[in-house]
């Protein structure tokens, strides 16, 4: 099998190296390709480098081998890969490790790990996002995570046959040594993140020449202070379970295309 590694925060980042770890690991040997943002893209939901060319530089960086640092958005990285890079098919796709969980559809919604496997899914290839949660006051344990992405990967990988369907994969918050206290299938949230902004600071006038005040906001809503509604992907990552999501690509509402306007 050809599985593509990808993810949002970038080629560098500790979690792609994870990803890798993990793929190394499996029993069974896969080619691996690697196509990853040269700069970190995290939060750019499904956006793509439509009107401007893409430079993409290929790198040598221990622990990954080669791969290609692509100077643009994720899904980007996946349309390359899949049209150019590869020097075969791709028959999976699996991005991350993301540093920090996309839980909930306003999560989901904005992840550009997510929009990975979202454009391979509308390439009718199938795919997998892992995100790992963790807290203001703490760091993601990557060996753990590495681990548990091992044992999760070849059981997708049975999978792979339904393309239309991808999987996101959200991890709780480990300790070194910690064990989640188990797996859930479950839909995700529909509560959106905490909305509440501070304002930053204030200016009399902005570049149009409006002599109104033109006030400044900072996001400064806290993660951890969410709704949590019970059966859904956000509480089982903050009750210390994996949670396992399966989403499709197609956002169309089947049952309302009965519907009937006039002119």
């Amino acid at each position: 099998m050809h599985i593509l590694l990808t993810n949002d925060d970038g080629y560098d980042a500790p979690g792609l190296l994870a990803l890798k770890h993990a793929v190394d690991a499996l029993d069974t040997k896969h080619r691996i390709t690697i196509v990853a943002p040269l700069r970190e893209q995290s939060r750019q939901s499904h956006a793509s480098c439509l009107a401007r060319s893409i430079e993409v530089h290929r790198k040598t960086i221990e622990g990954l081998g080669e791969l290609y640092a692509v100077d643009a958005t994720p899904v980007d990285c996946v349309r390359l890969a899949v049209a150019e890079l590869a020097t075969e098919p791709i028959d999976c796709v699996l991005s991350g490790i993301n540093r920090g969980a996309n839980i909930s559809v306003t999560d989901v919604a904005m992840s550009a790990t997510i929009a990975a496997i979202r454009e391979a899914a509308i390439l009718g290839i199938p795919g997998v996002a892992f995100s790992s949660m963790y807290y203001q006051d703490s760091e993601i344990h990557w060996p753990t995570t590495t681990k548990l992405a091992t044992t999760l990967i070849p059981q997708f990988i049975k999978h792979a046959n339904t393309p239309q369907t991808s999987w996101s994969v959200n991890f709780p918050t480990l300790n070194p040594g910690q064990k989640p206290k188990g797996i859930r299938v479950v839909p995700l949230s529909q509560d959106t993140i905490p909305i509440a902004y501070k304002t930053a600071g204030t200016d009399n006038t902005d570049n149009t020449g409006d002599t109104g005040v033109a006030r400044t906001y900072e996001y400064c809503g806290i993660y951890e202070n969410r709704t949590i509604t019970a059966g859904t992907d956000v509480e089982a990552v903050f009750d210390g379970y994996i949670a396992i999501t399966p989403l499709t690509h197609d956002p169309t509402d089947h049952k309302s295309l009965n519907a009937t306007f006039n002119l």
